[in-house]
């Protein structure tokens, strides 16, 4: 288990500092306070109320801590918004409290295996790696985690060409800019994220990788969002390959400052995408500065990932709270309309096997799981 564990917090490093205070918050709640009088009748009030907070699991009543990214993160108002609409439904006794302490990306779910936090954010396609012990060398299949609910979140496949690279090239689409070898200079988010883990994935499926990239005469930075906009706004990148939440800041500020040419990837492309279990969606038209059409692309979904101990009772209630107060989600996040509770429950959307309390709320409630 330490093993296991050091490898998890090897992955998570990034959110290393803090962490201690940051889980510090999972403590059990206090116990009724005791009276002098009738010493034997208070024992056994205390009783009966503590078997009616804890689920039929057992363990006692306390606050859950939620690993999410850093305050002022897209991630930490979803994360926050989840908590304070699941404290309003679970039994008594029981809560749960963000904690800025992850990096995004498998680090939600790798914290949880890890015993450091009790809940995390992950994505269907890092969790599905993590499962089947592919995500990263000396990275033990996780086995100490599950998941209760997928697609609060979806981050979109996007590309993009500086127009006057596009103009040089000469091509349309990031397949014909492989296929004739052309040199280009490509950003990507750091090693280690889902963004990069996407577009290496995505040059896999198109028979090259970064390598190929440099030997053309390219290069290839594995660097921080807003260096990217940089880089490309700066001309000193020609090509992004990324996996971003709408409405990403720096994406953003770029796209209404600078011209950016959209390409459309292949039906050969998405497929192979979806085969690797992304969900092929369209991005609205206007996601992005002078992107006026709807784009075909693929989409990661962000997911809710939970220790196994968790009482399968809890578990319950958690589901339950989630998938019918949508309405309150949306109110506190705008941007969570996206997200569609009726498929909440499919392997598509969340990557790890669902916890036994959340196949509980889905075979009571007829939904896909």
């Amino acid at each position: 288990m330490k093993s296991r564990r050091l490898a998890a917090l090897a992955m998570a490093a990034a959110m290393v500092t803090g962490m201690l205070t940051g889980c510090g918050s999972s403590k059990p709640a206090e116990a009724p306070a005791k009276t002098e009088a009738a010493p034997v009748d208070t024992k056994a009030e205390e009783s009966t109320a503590a078997e009616a907070a804890a689920p039929a699991g057992g363990m006692e009543p306390k606050t859950l801590s939620f690993a999410s990214q850093s305050v002022g993160s897209t991630a930490y108002a979803r994360t926050a918004a989840l908590a304070q609409v699941m404290n309003k439904y679970l039994p008594e006794g029981w809560s749960v409290e963000t904690s800025p302490i992850s990096s995004g990306g498998p680090a939600g779910t790798l914290l949880v295996e890890a015993g450091e936090c009790d809940m995390g954010e992950g994505i269907n396609i890092s969790n599905k790696l993590l499962v089947e012990g592919k995500y990263q060398d000396g990275i033990e299949p996780v086995k100490n985690v599950s998941s209760i609910l997928g697609g609060t979140d979806y981050a979109y496949y996007l590309i993009m060409f500086t127009d006057e690279f596009q103009k040089k090239a000469g091509v349309n689409t990031l397949e014909d800019l492989v296929a004739q070898k052309i040199p280009f200079n490509l950003v990507t988010k750091a090693s280690g994220s889902a963004g990069e883990l996407g577009a290496s994935q995505l040059l896999n499926i198109m028979g090259v990788n970064y390598d190929d990239i440099t030997s053309w005469g390219g290069q290839v930075y594995h660097i921080a969002p807003n260096e990217m906009a940089d880089m490309l706004k700066e001309g000193r990148a020609d090509v992004s390959i990324d996996i971003v939440g709408l409405g990403q800041a720096a994406m953003s500020e770029l796209t209404l400052t600078k011209t950016m040419f959209f390409p459309q990837l292949s039906d050969d492309s998405l497929k192979g995408l979806a085969d690797l279990g992304y969900v092929v969606k369209d991005m609205p038209a206007k996601s992005w500065g002078g992107q006026d059409n709807p784009i075909k692309t693929a989409t990661n979904s962000a997911n809710i990932t939970v220790s196994n101990d968790l009482p399968d009772d809890l578990v319950y209630a958690m589901t339950k709270a989630i998938v019918e107060h949508k309405d309150e989600l949306v109110e506190l996040v705008p941007v969570m309309e996206q997200y569609d509770p009726a498929t909440s429950g499919e392997t598509s959307r969340n990557g790890l096997p669902l916890h036994p309390g959340a196949v509980k709320y889905y075979e009571e409630n007829k939904m896909e799981h």
